[in-house]
């Protein structure tokens, strides 16, 4: 063996040493890094309906917002579906002493076709840095608002992980399941880009209170009587939330000013007796503007539907507005579900949902929405399960727009498991 073979051998095992020992140094200060995931997965039938708007005028090609002649099919088919799945890495370390720094980046993957709606790899979902100390948490970047937390079970990442902070409900029962989540009949469940959020220490052995300023980024120069572009303020937008929780209860309110165009108020309180577990959400919204339209309506399915007739989107209450797109200036609605633990890894779930939605357009009534879920889970172990549902939502509204109601339903069956 040559010397020149000896040396570089032993250059590149020196070089391989200095490169681990400079990753182990750095991982020493900033914490090291935790990977982690949810991969979601369902197959099941979808039975979508929509209304059947008459054309604008003789040959034409485009559809009239009223008038509907009857209901036709909007999706009929069995569907492959990734519904929530994620990949991201978390961590903290402490900067000084009382004060540690907390990180998440966290995408949203698409593991039935590779890409999502809009025909990418991956979606951002929660991303934020911060600081944190006995005084509580600071964080910036694109995060959940205080509002749309409350019903889930989201913590604060502490010392050696992500762990919840306070007690917390997990109301939100079929938490992005198609027809199903909340989603699907309240607005308000946003997560917001530029956010700046205060979490307080936990209080009096269960409280804790979120404080988020939302920056509208708008340029400050008025572009007309509807596009003031006004939101150029520190905290355009602001959502607080309060909650409480002990082992076997929670209640917690929450209210945002001008977060996508609303105002929401909302309360939840959850109990468990026993084997079982009750909760109920309420909420009001209005628009922020006598200008502006509700935001935050969700669409709801990745399936893809038919382009034959009118199409007005995945969310049924785009058909009952008199609009090309979704305009209500305010919204009513409620939650009501449960949970029960049978037996062993058995669980059965029910949610009954009711909300009216009021069109900008006064020339229309309100638009009546109720919907019923059920569902039953079986968990192989504390990071995974096996689940079925089955979920129905119809909605009406104005006879001007149609005198019939549409109703969309699936029925599915997936796995869940998180590492």
């Amino acid at each position: 063996m040559s010397l020149t073979h000896n040396i570089n051998n032993s250059f590149t095992r020196t070089a391989l040493g200095a490169a681990i020992g400079l990753v182990l140094s750095a991982n020493a200060f900033a914490g090291f890094p935790t990977l982690y995931g949810k991969l979601q997965l369902t197959a099941g039938q979808y039975d979508f309906e929509k209304l059947e708007f008459p054309l604008t005028a003789p040959g034409a090609t485009t559809y009239r917002h009223v008038g509907a002649t009857g209901v036709a099919t909007e999706l009929d088919s069995f569907t492959v579906e990734s519904i929530g799945s994620r990949l991201g890495v978390q961590g903290d370390f402490d900067a000084a002493a009382g004060v540690n720094v907390f990180y998440r980046i966290e995408y949203g993957v698409d593991a039935d076709n590779g890409t999502n709606s809009n025909g990418r790899e991956l979606v951002q979902r929660n991303i934020f840095g911060g600081i944190r100390g006995e005084w509580g948490a600071l964080l910036a970047g694109k995060n959940d608002t205080p509002l749309r937390s409350l019903a889930g079970r989201n913590g604060t990442i502490v010392k050696n992980g992500y762990v919840p902070a306070v007690q917390r409900t997990d109301i939100d029962r079929f938490n992005e399941a198609p027809l199903a989540d909340i989603g699907t009949y309240l607005v308000g469940e946003n997560r917001v880009d530029n956010v700046i959020q205060y979490t307080s220490p936990v209080l009096l052995g269960g409280l804790e209170i979120n404080i988020a300023a939302v920056q509208g980024e708008e340029t400050g120069v008025s572009q007309s009587a509807t596009n003031q572009q006004n939101d150029n303020d520190f905290a355009s937008g602001q959502s607080v939330s309060v909650g409480y929780g002990k082992t076997s209860w929670f209640v917690g309110a929450a209210y945002e000013s001008n977060v996508v165009n609303s105002d929401t108020l909302r309360a939840i309180g959850e109990v468990t007796l026993g084997p079982v577990k009750l909760g109920a959400i309420y909420q009001k919204a209005e628009r922020h503007e006598d200008y502006d339209s509700l935001g935050g309506f969700g669409t709801f399915v990745n399936a893809n539907t038919t382009t034959v007739g009118a199409q007005n989107g995945l969310n049924p209450l785009s058909e009952w507005d008199g609009a090309a797109g979704t305009a209500y200036q305010e919204q009513d609605g409620y939650v009501l579900n449960g949970v029960w633990k049978i037996a062993g890894p058995w669980s059965a779930k029910f949610q009954y949902a009711a909300s009216t939605s009021t069109p900008t357009n006064e020339t229309y009534g309100d638009v009546d929405l109720d919907a019923l879920a059920v569902g039953v889970d079986y968990a192989l172990n504390e990071a995974t399960r096996l689940f079925s549902y089955y979920a129905e939502v119809e909605s009406k509204g104005d006879a001007l727009i149609s005198t019939q109601a549409v109703t969309d339903s699936v029925l599915t069956v997936g796995l869940d498991f998180r590492f």
